[in-house]
């Protein structure tokens, strides 16, 4: 059964189960997030996705990453007052992270050329953070590593290692928050790589072993992985899939496991 609704006007149909974000943007909206990926669970943390929706005659401003189509929806994705909201929210961002070159381009977008909120100096590794989540989530929901989180409320909220480790033993250097962050201001991967060396003598297991795609294999480059085949592999053909293969719901080359 497919869903009737509006996006600015147009009729559009849609899927049950479909967030307003993805129908929007297919509908040709231009509604920016930082926060959503289409391979982790709806989070609506960074507020830039609002749109105004009508449902039989009542009005309200929703994220539509996390908010699912409904019958009869009218939602308007850019009004005089989302306007003020998007530029106010890429305003704060811009100032916590001031140097995101994609938290800059997108607040420019959007009418933002200068952050009016002086925020000090952030702290180290953080200039680059917008506290999205993403990297926690898709190493919690996709890779079940858990080793990164959020904690915290307002100004003391932030990302961090269990037990304050510079990385966790969890950790398998699967580059996964890496290549979720919109901002590139997350690398653990090379730390963790370090960490994989030290922890265990004779053979180790392979990286992508650990991640589940080559089941079994051991490393013969003490974590070299430039050096190695398999890497190679992955980069070339399978890491636009990543992270894990977009949720292993994609299939690897038919020869990985060989």
């Amino acid at each position: 059964m497919t869903i009737s609704l509006t996006v600015d006007g147009r009729p559009v149909l849609a899927e049950p189960g479909e967030s307003l974000l993805d129908v929007a943007r297919r509908a040709g909206a231009e509604v920016p997030s930082l926060c959503h990926h289409p391979g982790l669970r709806p989070y609506g943390a960074c507020r830039l996705c609002l749109v105004e929706v009508t449902v039989g005659g009542r009005s309200r401003t929703t994220t539509s990453c996390n908010r699912e189509v409904e019958e009869g929806m009218d939602v308007r994705t850019d009004t005089a007052e989302l306007r003020r909201h998007r530029r106010a929210v890429l305003e704060l961002l811009a100032a916590m992270a001031p140097g995101s070159s994609a938290v800059r381009s997108l607040a420019r977008a959007h009418g933002v050329e200068e952050p009016r909120f002086a925020s000090g100096d952030p702290p180290a590794g953080r200039e680059r953070c917008v506290l999205c989540g993403l990297c926690a989530r898709v190493c919690s929901e996709v890779v079940g590593a858990c080793a990164i989180t959020l904690s915290g409320r307002g100004t003391r909220r932030g990302l961090e290692v269990p037990f304050g480790e510079r990385v966790a033993e969890s950790c398998i250097g699967c580059g996964a928050c890496a290549s979720v962050c919109p901002t590139g201001a997350i690398d653990m991967e090379v730390d963790a790589v370090e960490i994989l060396k030290a922890r265990v003598d004779g053979p180790r297991p392979c990286r992508y072993a650990l991640m589940g795609l080559a089941p079994g294999a051991i490393c013969p480059n003490d974590y070299e992985c430039a050096r190695c085949e398999v890497d190679q592999r992955f980069t070339e053909a399978c890491a636009p899939l990543h992270p894990i293969f977009a949720a292993r719901g994609l299939a690897a080359p038919a020869d990985w496991e060989e």
